[in-house]
């Protein structure tokens, strides 16, 4: 995929040169999301297991993911998603080729501005050039402005899964859409 510029930002697939900057991003972003109801000391322990530099250059390198990142126009980065193919999908999740969106976020600053939709576009188009026919995501139930923008960009629920943090046992959604051939 080529750089994709719209407006007053751009979005491109990861390169192993940007693992610090995503895992910083993901690391902030996730903070920002969920530390008022995931308190420390589990909120560092869970940003040092789910992002550390070396976990990120290494699914960069995976064929089977995609890791994209949209920046401002200094080239700040200010969202990122991470696809990938998900060969054991949850059960409420058929298809013959299914993908998995791990994590998607977006700057708090940039939300509402279009960002997350045009990322959410490049998701389909990626899933769609590698085969996909279903994509699918895990999303905490009590963040309804999550689940209101995945809803908008085409989702149902079709199950739900346990989000393990610490003692803390969250309750998500299982989100899936068809994937437009």
């Amino acid at each position: 995929m080529a750089t994709r510029t719209i407006g007053a930002y751009s979005i491109r697939r990861c390169t192993a040169d940007d693992a610090a900057t995503v895992a910083s991003l993901a690391a902030r972003l996730f903070a920002e999301a969920y530390g008022p109801t995931h308190p420390e000391p589990e909120l560092s322990r869970y940003l040092a297991r789910s992002f550390p530099v070396d976990g990120i250059r290494e699914a960069i390198a995976d064929d089977s993911v995609t890791m994209l990142v949209a920046e401002d126009s200094t080239g700040n980065a200010i969202a990122y998603a991470y696809l990938r193919a998900s060969p054991e999908p949850p059960a409420g999740v058929t298809g013959q080729r299914v993908f998995e969106i791990v994590r998607f976020y977006v700057d708090g600053s940039w939300q509402g501005r279009g960002v997350g939709a045009a990322l959410m576009e490049e998701c389909f188009d990626d899933a769609k050039r590698r085969g996909a026919d279903v994509i699918w995501l895990q999303v905490w139930k009590e963040a309804p402005w999550a689940v209101g923008f995945y809803e908008k960009m085409g989702f149902s629920v079709v199950g739900s899964a346990f989000f393990y943090f610490g003692e803390q046992v969250g309750h998500d959604h299982v989100m899936a859409r068809a994937v437009s051939r």
